[in-house]
């Protein structure tokens, strides 16, 4: 089987997640902007993938199931990366991540059985909360050259602020998709 181009783009999303983690743990000089560069170049693959799929209707099964592990696996790996430079909050990690197995877990269940669960709106509106805690979280991360551009503590408090409501989003998203989704989960769980 050959993957088309938004199949490619995630595969390379999913490859570019271990690469950001490893730039963000490694303390020498540049590193951590090349983090911040590559978790960044990671997430607008997943702008251009859905784009790309929906203007040529290159829409495929196995786009469905891998764009949104592609974006856990992102956004999980950079949380724990971000938890062990002490920067996000191990509680934090754990909703989004324990989510986010949750939801996969399930959807691995209904794809083995044939069936597709497809993300809902408020799911993807969690995954660009998610994404944006973490591109602010990795901005903090870097020792920028001219510190001081923001006024002391504002960054931080944005950050919080984001990572707080994906939080949030996070266990919604999560009730609400297995409230959706009960009669098919209810089918094939039991």
């Amino acid at each position: 089987m050959t993957l088309n181009w938004p199949n490619r783009l995630t595969v390379a999303r999913m490859a570019l997640g271990p690469v950001a983690t490893a730039l963000l743990l490694d303390e020498r000089p540049g590193f951590r902007a090349a983090a911040l560069a590559t978790f960044a170049a990671a997430a607008l693959t997943d702008v251009l993938d859905g784009y790309l799929a929906r203007r040529y209707g290159w829409i495929t099964n196995l786009g469905r199931f891998l764009d949104p592990l592609a974006d856990k696996l992102l956004v999980s790996l950079a949380l724990i990366g971000l938890v062990q430079v002490g920067l996000v909050p191990v509680w934090a990690a754990w909703v989004i991540i324990g989510r986010e197995l949750l939801v996969t877990g399930l959807r691995t269940i209904a794809a083995y059985a044939g069936v597709i669960i497809m993300p809902s709106r408020m799911g993807k509106l969690k995954t660009v909360f998610e994404m944006s805690a973490v591109f602010l979280y990795l901005a903090l991360a870097v020792p920028w050259p001219r510190p001081g551009v923001l006024p002391e503590g504002l960054h931080e408090a944005a950050a919080s602020s984001v990572l707080v409501a994906a939080t949030a989003l996070a266990v919604f998203s999560g009730l609400d998709y297995i409230w959706r989704n009960r009669s098919i989960l209810k089918r094939l769980l039991w």
